[in-house]
């Protein structure tokens, strides 16, 4: 979506009792108490609470006790299936707080250090250079390039099914990192997939079957498994669903068989045993569960948010655990507050469905009397369409810099305006005043300079999520004919094992990879950006205008090196 820029009552039931508190305990007395907070809460799912729509899965934990679970919407759109404390979800990367604590106890087992080269057991993985530490890994600070980000660009759909040896193959054909080990922070999904690897290297076990034996178990977590087969049956699976553009709801498949990074299935019963567990150390004791929770450091010292799979931060004067998830249009977050021993756990199966957002909008009003006061955020005012004369609008027209290599390009289509961000697609805008401009797709408007009749708008702000954000506008050199014909040929990535074909079409540079054709947008010197899964390109030409190769760089894989090649791709060129 555009902007990403700005830039998942048991009362009398007790934790510590495991054979006592179940999912179906939780179902059967989730509406036996209603009070001002529970109906606050329900009304913030008011939205997906129809049995025609997805929803979501709430628990609210406080003392070691469920104080409200409630089910809205529904786990199954086809059958009628309604959400419920029972229904099972899966986590998405809330799964990788599990196989840290795998990590963990190994750790105190004796059996490995944190500070241990990943090579060591899993020697497969290139030899950059530097050491990868298991510790690096678990604060992604590794900088090993991320996972989903390389399948895509290889040409994976996420849809296909994904193992666990699709994805060794790929990270172990990387020759490059993103950065030095431990000199940044940069979330990469690839490290919990190796550090599921050294799990089964060192335990013998594979990561399933270890947290089964080692965590679910003896936390009573009968309902908890990670699973490496897509399509195994899980009895009461909550499926997924996203909002299309016409309003309705689609299935989305998952088809992981990998795990590490993602792939637990769960339910709210199960996950505030292993809330509970932060508290009492049961399984694995309160010096693992302190380390767990020690934030990361980078080579300079500097500390990070990110500790093993957990992010450690503060809000409204109160600190916080937490991580949140989303794989097809699972969305999931666990919230700790652990000095007032308050959690909420969201599971939700419908992808416009913002658990981060409402576990804090959850805990806004169980901890309402401990919290500080919120910083006033301010909010668009709701204005009405406004019909002006489309030739005001050319003095908007023309490229605007949020940021060094981040363009919002304000184009014109009849009577109204059209935005494109870098990588992102194009959107309409209505107007609300001569200046002012909306997308509806998301809350957000741009407001230009008011300039004289003829004049062109130098400067304009954008204003989105209570930030304000000044645009300025650019002249971005349009490569001439004879420079594209430069960039045009085959380009072959040796840790992709794939060929891009870069060709001009009607005048428009374009990419072919192995999915389909995007054009390329010029945001600088030889440097252009496109859509998913490429992001920004980047030609590298030598000064009597040859151009050799081309780096990828989409945010998680960085400098990815494409080198010009002779050889066809298969199948016809796109071009002609």
């Amino acid at each position: 979506m555009l902007f990403r820029i700005v830039t998942a009552a048991v009362a009398a039931l007790y934790l510590a009792t495991p054979a006592v508190l179940s999912a179906q305990s939780a179902s059967s007395s989730a509406t036996s108490s209603h009070g001002p907070a529970e109906r606050a809460v329900d009304q913030l799912f008011a939205r997906w609470a129809e049995p025609n729509s997805p929803g979501a899965v709430i628990a609210v934990l406080q003392d070691g006790k469920i104080i409200y679970s409630q089910g809205y919407g529904a786990a199954n759109l086809e059958y009628g299936v309604p959400n419920t404390p029972s229904s099972v979800f899966h986590l998405a990367s809330v799964s990788k707080q599990f196989t840290a604590f795998a990590i963990h106890l190994l750790a105190h087992d004796g059996k490995l250090s944190l500070d241990d080269d990943v090579r060591k057991y899993v020697p497969k993985l290139h030899d950059f250079g530097k050491p990868i530490t298991i510790r690096q890994l678990l604060h992604h600070t590794s900088g090993v390039r991320d996972q989903w980000n390389l399948l895509a660009l290889a040409g994976w759909r996420l849809d296909d099914e994904i193992t666990d040896d699709d994805v060794a193959r790929l990270l172990f054909q990387q020759t490059e990192l993103n950065f030095t080990p431990g000199d940044q922070f940069l979330y990469s999904n690839s490290g919990y997939t190796l550090l599921a690897m050294v799990v089964k290297q060192v335990s013998g076990q594979a990561l399933p079957e270890f947290v089964k034996e080692r965590i679910f178990e003896p936390l009573g977590m009968s309902h908890t498994h990670f699973q490496d087969k897509y399509g195994t049956i899980v009895k009461d699976r909550a499926y997924s669903y996203a909002r299309q553009p016409d309003g309705q709801y689609q299935y989305i498949a998952l088809t992981y068989s990998t795990v590490g990074p993602s792939s637990l299935f769960s339910t709210v019963g199960d996950l505030a045993r292993w809330d509970e567990n932060f508290y009492t150390g049961d399984v694995g004791g309160l010096t693992l569960l302190a380390e767990m929770q020690q934030k990361g450091k980078l080579n300079d010292g500097k500390e990070i948010n990110y500790a093993s799979g957990l992010s450690v931060g503060k809000y409204r004067g109160l600190r916080t655990v937490e991580h949140a998830g989303g794989d097809a249009a699972y969305r999931t977050n666990i919230l700790r507050f652990p000095d007032q021993h308050f959690s909420v756990v969201i599971l939700a199966n419908a992808g416009d469905l913002n658990p981060t957002a409402l576990s804090f909008r959850i805990a806004d009003i169980y901890l309402k009397e401990l919290l500080k006061p919120a910083r006033a955020k301010p909010e668009l005012e709701d204005k009405p369409e406004v019909t002006i004369d489309p030739k005001i609008l050319d003095a908007y027209v023309g490229d605007y810099e949020l940021r060094p290599g981040f363009i919002i390009s304000i184009s014109k289509d009849n009577d109204h305006l059209v935005e494109r961000a870098t990588g992102q697609s194009s959107f309409p805008m209505y107007a609300v005043s001569s200046t002012t401009f909306r997308l509806r797709v998301v809350p957000a408007e741009i407001v230009f300079d008011d300039v004289a009749q003829g004049g062109k708008a130098q400067n304009a702000v954008l204003h989105q999520n209570g930030a304000n954000l000044p645009l300025k506008r650019i002249t971005i050199e349009k490569p001439a004919a004879e420079r594209l014909k430069a960039y045009e040929g085959h380009y072959y990535s040796a840790e992709l094992g794939v060929v891009y074909d870069v060709f001009i079409r009607e005048g428009v540079l374009m990419v072919h990879y192995p999915r389909g054709d995007l054009d390329l947008q010029p945001v600088g010197l030889d440097a252009f950006s496109t859509g998913f899964p490429i992001g920004n390109l980047k030609f590298a030409c030598a000064d009597d205008g040859k151009c050799n190769a081309m780096l990828i760089d989409d945010g998680r894989v960085k400098q990815l090196r494409f080198d010009k090649t002779l050889l066809d791709p298969i199948g016809p060129r796109s071009s002609q």
